[in-house]
């Protein structure tokens, strides 16, 4: 009987505390039902270590990071495709432009019933336009699997020149 009364103790005690069922929220059109919650930080680790290798100019931890099917969708639309495409555009661009990224908020985000995993995040962009140093805002939104760069979507707006307080 005792042990019958503790065999019923303990699969109340494990039932009252069993994970709750992750419901989610948002949605995304074409996954009809996916719902999101927050991922692990380390989907933030990632995207911070992707972030600091393109402001070290560190093409191997670029290209170490990057799955070798990267898709980069830039602010106008443009795409490249595979991590070589990628790699020879950031030589260019880099040369050009000078860009360096400053993040300013982060949050990994999973589908609940897919299983994705992405982060979306601010930076403050500051690059060379010519010989003028402009600043930008970007929201990048990037899809993590198995701890590289799978997918990324660069929503950018400009950001006006600070006026000048003479």
């Amino acid at each position: 009987m005792k042990k019958l009364f503790i065999l019923i103790l303990a699969v109340t005690f494990t039932a009252c505390n069993a994970p709750a069922e992750q419901v989610g929220a948002g949605f995304f059109v074409p996954q009809p039902g996916e719902k999101f919650v927050v991922a692990s930080d380390e989907v933030n680790d990632v995207w911070v270590k992707y972030i600091e290798a393109h402001n070290n100019r560190d093409m191997d931890a670029i290209r170490g990071l990057n799955s070798d099917s990267i898709l980069v969708v830039g602010p106008d639309g443009a795409r490249i495709n595979g991590t070589d495409d990628h790699i020879n555009f950031l030589d260019t661009w880099f040369s050009m432009a000078d860009p360096k990224w400053d993040i300013y908020w982060s949050m990994p985000y999973k589908g609940v019933t897919g299983g994705e995993e992405w982060v979306i995040a601010g930076h403050s962009v500051t690059l060379k336009e010519g010989e003028v140093e402009v600043k930008k805002n970007q929201m990048i939104d990037a899809k993590i699997e198995d701890g590289k760069v799978r997918l990324f979507y660069v929503y950018q707006m400009d950001v006006p020149p600070a006026e000048d307080t003479e």
